[in-house]
């Protein structure tokens, strides 16, 4: 005999819970991939992939490995394109990759606190609509805030225990529509100014402008000196601006003056870029 099973699908619970979540795990990609925050676009990018949610739980007619395709790669991409407005496929892949291990890290946190505390009893009587039962809602509130702002805590602190007291720095370059990141070393021994407008001046690799100022419509010389040579001149470029930024601080320096060396300035490839002492 077949038994007819009736399920109360709470639209507004479901959606709300799925975007805490992507939310929450689209933090952790930025912060991972020191991405730009751009909150309107990162509250957009969890409401897709919510909706899909939504729309595949209230509509479940699509058969499992097309669903599973469309979740786990056009929403997904679709999402990390949104929150982050990523546009080239290597990016998109990198940044997808984080998404799934960030997703297994917290369904891994999510499923302890669920068999082994009484969260789990509270969510299942939540979302069979049973007042009583659940947890009163402010307790609800004062506990997801509670630990959405201990995680971004975790994720601000860690990094910076890690690092100590870095000198590293990720710098985003623009010019003429074009941008580039690069991997800079905050040279306290960089004492390089323009000579006639004082200006100081960042040092790059070739390497790492050669894409970015394919063509440029101004050019300054800047002498220098270095070791074990009395003196020399390298081109210098006025870039549209400049993104300096580790960990949350973040600084724009408008129309900054770069200095193009051909030769690389880490014997690794650590770093591509010596940024001025000031």
């Amino acid at each position: 005999m077949n038994a007819a099973t009736e399920i109360n699908l709470y639209i507004d619970v479901l959606f709300l819970i799925n975007f805490t979540m992507n939310f929450m795990i689209l933090s952790i990609v930025r912060r991972g991939l020191r991405f730009r925050l751009m909150r309107w676009r990162m509250i957009l990018g969890a409401g897709l992939g919510s909706a899909w949610a939504v729309f595949a739980a209230a509509f479940p007619y699509l058969p499992l490995w097309l669903e599973m395709a469309i979740t786990y790669g056009a929403v997904s991409a679709l999402m990390v394109m949104t929150a982050f407005c990523l546009k080239r496929p290597r990016d998109i892949g990198k940044a997808v990759g984080a998404l799934y291990v960030a997703a297994v890290v917290m369904s891994g946190v999510i499923n302890a606190l669920y068999q082994h505390t009484k969260a789990g009893y509270y969510i299942e009587q939540i979302l069979e609509g049973n007042s009583r039962g659940a947890i009163p809602l402010y307790r609800l509130i004062f506990l997801a805030a509670a630990t959405y702002f201990g995680i971004r805590y975790l994720l601000w602190r860690i990094p910076g225990v890690l690092k100590g007291k870095s000198n590293f720095y990720e710098v985003t370059m623009h010019y003429k529509g074009k941008e580039k990141k690069v991997t800079a070393l905050l040279d306290t021994g960089n004492r390089l100014y323009e000579p006639v407008s004082r200006r100081p001046v960042h040092v790059v690799t070739y390497e790492a402008v050669r894409e970015l100022c394919e063509i440029v419509t101004e050019v300054v010389y800047i002498p220098y000196e270095s070791v074990g040579k009395s003196g020399g001149m390298m081109p210098g470029i006025f870039l549209d601006q400049m993104e300096v930024r580790q960990g949350d601080e973040s600084k724009v320096i408008e129309r900054p003056l770069i200095a193009v060396c051909k030769r690389p300035l880490s014997e690794d490839g650590g770093y591509q870029m010596l940024l001025h002492e000031e």
